[in-house]
């Protein structure tokens, strides 16, 4: 199943939502890790993050492909 484009998400939350069939910690690690490189800050302190940005969604599909 593909989407024709992909909307924006603002929160992890919604992320998983969207990409509900993909395994929740392969979800979590990703994102996480992504959040981190783009922050440049460390993982433990990117756990707590619920919000994204639009960069880091980007970066998310780029990596995990569209829905």
């Amino acid at each position: 199943m593909k989407v024709e484009q992909t909307s924006y998400v603002a929160t992890k939350k919604q992320l998983f939502r969207l990409y509900h069939k993909l395994p929740e910690d392969f979800l979590r690690e990703t994102i996480n890790d992504i959040i981190s490189k783009c922050r440049n800050k460390k993982l433990e302190e990117i756990k707590n993050v619920r919000n994204i940005t639009p960069n880091e969604f980007r970066e998310f599909v780029k990596e995990v492909g569209q829905v």
